[in-house]
């Protein structure tokens, strides 16, 4: 394989702005809001109708999701069916920017549909991802995808058991332990593929 099978560059772009993106502008957005508690209340609220910061956090959703189907078109280092697991993913997120909470204590099927289809595809792709070439980085190899894939379901569980038990105590942190999780994980992989690219590089 050459080094331009790795990824391209667009990918390596992408995937170091997207937490960027995402955990700077939910920080952001929380510290603009000092009604807001990151503790107790989810990050959709930042984005509900009523909410002060709803175009500041509605921008940051669109703008994180574009940079995931940034990552899967052009991250080719990632098997073809974890690469198209992240571009679905990033649908979900445009949805999720498209269908906000009507008001910040509302509910919306619409929202809460496609925050858990983005939740369940983002805790899925590494496994999908996984490639067996031998002159991949272990990231991408089964042991990598196998990994992220555990951790990032088991965090996610974690938040769908305290969400569907209404514990707000605590809701905020574990949301954010899964969603902030969720979006450096491709940061992660992708840093891995281009380290092995540049190795690869040296070596021809």
């Amino acid at each position: 394989m050459t080094a331009i099978d790795f990824l391209r560059r667009p990918a390596v772009v992408s995937a170091w702005l997207a937490p960027i993106l995402f955990i700077g502008g939910t920080t952001a957005a929380g510290l603009a809001w000092p009604a807001y508690s990151p503790v107790h209340q989810t990050i959709s609220e930042l984005a509900a109708g009523d909410a002060p910061t709803r175009a500041f956090m509605t921008a940051i959703f669109a703008l994180t999701a574009l940079c995931h189907a940034v990552t899967g078109t052009f991250a080719t280092g990632i098997g073809v069916p974890g690469r198209v697991t992240l571009l679905v993913a990033s649908i979900a997120l445009f949805s999720v920017a498209a269908h906000p909470l009507p008001t910040v204590a509302g509910t919306s099927v619409d929202h809460t549909v496609s925050a858990m289809i983005g939740f369940v595809l983002l805790a899925a792709w590494p496994l999908l991802g996984i490639r067996t070439v031998g002159s991949m980085p272990s990231a991408v190899r089964s042991r990598g995808g196998i990994t992220g894939t555990l951790l990032l379901t088991a965090l996610c569980v974690v938040f769908l058991v305290v969400w569907a038990g209404h514990d707000s105590g605590s809701l905020g942190v574990v949301e954010r332990a899964a969603a902030y999780a969720e979006t450096v994980w491709p940061t992660l992989i992708v840093s891995a593929l281009f380290i092995a690219a540049r190795r690869q590089s040296a070596v021809v």
